[in-house]
């Protein structure tokens, strides 16, 4: 295998995923907006292969990646929210011949979502999301920020509150357009569960993932490149009430299922301010 080429384009994966848990079934309101920026560390210096052999980079090569990322959701009706999401990353693919950096903004994403049924006096609610996903950087630089191409998802999110906490569980999928790698499919996979810690505190837990499909070959170099994998990841968190409904999160999140895919850990910072 020729280990020279992939771990970005999963750690844009995982920035995404981490702050998913803000973008859940619930309706923002109307002419109400949630704004959430989010900051995340990620490293790796292993990966496994398609057969889940786990392996190092080689020639004590270690990928890294900072993202800041504001998300956005403001309802349009009571039912329907606009989303966005703007990230931008730093990432970094180093060993003892190469020391490649790259910073650049990622894929931006806008589309709408739509609560389709709330039951349970209020308390439940089931809702679809569709986004467009725009790619907003140059393609030729390495580690890159993902594929350079166009791409859409679709998603059904189920989420509910009752005093003692929340959760919510979400799965859709997600197209890529275009000539450069190909039409690539992927399936998208959240679980999360939220505890209240008295007024001020929340505890949350979280499982995500990504399954790729079309066949590549692993190269941590230029993570971008991967177009074939699976990675399942486990996220802690910690909640401190600002003020009102606005809230910190500090978090830790470690790979726990890969196949093609670097395996990495990291932290992540993130806020939610209602207004």
């Amino acid at each position: 295998m020729n280990v020279k080429k992939l771990n970005l384009l999963v750690f844009c994966a995982l920035s995404l995923f981490s702050i998913e848990a803000i973008a859940s079934g619930f309706p923002v309101g109307k002419h109400k907006t949630l704004l959430s920026p989010y900051f995340s560390y990620f490293a790796a210096k292993n990966y496994r292969d398609l057969s889940g052999n786990k392996m190092s980079y080689g020639n004590n090569g270690r990928f890294s990646s900072f993202t800041a990322q504001i998300y956005l959701e403001h309802g349009l009706t009571n039912r329907l929210d606009l989303v966005a999401k703007i990230p931008f990353s730093f990432s970094r693919y180093q060993d003892d011949f190469v020391n490649n950096t790259n910073s650049a903004p990622a894929d931006v994403e806008i589309g709408l979502k739509y609560n389709l049924l709330k039951f349970n006096k209020e308390q439940y609610f089931f809702s679809t999301q569709v986004l467009a996903s725009i790619p907003a950087y140059a393609k030729n630089r390495n580690p890159a920020t993902g594929y350079g191409q166009f791409g859409s998802e679709l998603k059904f999110m189920l989420s509910g509150s009752e005093k003692i906490g929340y959760f919510n569980i979400e799965g859709g999928y997600r197209q890529y357009f275009g000539n450069r790698v190909g039409k690539v499919g992927q399936l998208t996979y959240i679980a999360t569960s939220g505890l209240h810690l008295g007024k001020n505190h929340q505890l949350m837990g979280e499982l995500s993932g990504v399954s790729s499909f079309k066949s590549s070959l692993f190269t941590p170099e230029n993570p971008a490149s991967n177009t074939e994998f699976t990675f399942v990841k486990a996220n802690l968190a910690i909640g401190q009430r600002v003020w009102k409904e606005n809230w910190i999160f500090l978090g830790v999140f470690h790979d726990i299922l890969n196949k093609n895919s670097g395996i990495g850990q990291g932290g992540t910072l993130t806020g939610i301010f209602r207004f």
